[in-house]
């Protein structure tokens, strides 16, 4: 089967770190490369990166190329989409072949066979351009409102030559949905792979409380120019779904930056995709003509 190489950004991730490591040993097919970029991280973790990396033969570590006060928001897409470069870049050192290259959150766990049912999805559809798996918190259901044409970005996964048609992952705020649309817009299609479940330790999103996560949720959707009926409808989702606060929060985001006037996204293609045809994609949805929500 074809290789494929991994990135992970790491801030202080020392406690989940070790879980994410075993579950990678433990694939039935390992990454060529797993490239961790720390973020500055003071918690040990750039330590204990470094022992495992003189133990592990296909795990680099390396430093952030930037520091920010914000790690989320735009910061985060930046290093992402410099740890995808590197690992590419150091696939391509080592005259590694690779099909797929993605991003991996640290705050993960796979089962055993994630990264072999992804890469067989690729190997079976030659269009396939970005896969991912399903995201549930541990030991609960799968994560609300994902949908099965979406991959998400924890554990987003890109054939190698899509990655390379669109110009690399969007490097700002909202990027791992912005990667989706460039890609479908250039004829590849996306897929969530809905039974294979990526462990999360917490609801995405909210590392650092779940109201400032949804109110980060509302600033992603401002800036990607999300329809005001689709914010309305999310708002409502997100109220109804427990804790029933998301979409108070979700609201202030997304209020606070249209008063604000905060920039949108550079993108036109990627706006007009979100203005426009993502309520065609809900309609389409509701009338049983499109994709629809994981259940």
């Amino acid at each position: 089967m074809a290789d494929y190489a991994l990135t992970t950004p790491a801030l202080n991730e020392r406690e989940n770190l070790p879980r994410l490591l075993a579950s990678l040993v433990d694939q039935d097919l390992p990454p060529a490369l797993w490239l961790v970029v720390d973020d500055g991280s003071t918690d040990g973790s750039w330590e204990w990166l470094q022992e495992q990396a003189a133990e592990v033969p296909w795990l680099e570590v390396r430093r952030s190329p930037e520091t920010s006060d914000e790690y989320l928001g735009h910061h985060i897409a930046r290093i992402k989409a410099w740890g995808l470069d590197a690992a590419l870049s150091t696939a391509r050192e080592r005259d590694l072949d690779l099909l797929a290259v993605g991003v991996l959150d640290a705050d993960l766990s796979l089962p055993p066979d994630h990264y072999r049912r992804l890469l067989e999805a690729f190997e079976g559809s030659p269009r396939l351009g970005v896969a991912s798996s399903l995201i549930a918190v541990d030991g609960e259901p799968p994560e609300r409102f994902q949908r099965s044409d979406l991959p998400r970005g924890g554990t987003q996964t890109f054939r190698v030559a899509c990655l390379e048609e669109i110009g690399g992952l969007p490097p700002y705020s909202g990027f791992d949905g912005a990667a989706n649309v460039k890609a479908r817009l250039a004829g590849w299609e996306t897929r969530l792979l809905t039974d294979v479940v990526a462990g999360h330790a917490r609801e995405t999103g909210t590392r650092f409380g779940i109201g400032p996560g949804y109110a980060r949720k509302g600033r992603y959707a401002w800036f990607l120019d999300l329809h005001p009926a689709i914010v309305a409808a999310r708002t409502v989702a997100y109220t109804v779904a427990s804790p029933h606060t998301g979409g108070v929060h979700f609201l202030r985001g997304w209020l606070g930056s249209a008063v604000r006037r905060k920039a949108r996204c550079p993108d036109d293609e990627v706006r007009a995709y979100y203005r426009r045809e993502r309520p065609r994609e809900y309609l389409r949805s509701l009338r049983g003509k499109g994709p629809g929500f994981v259940r």
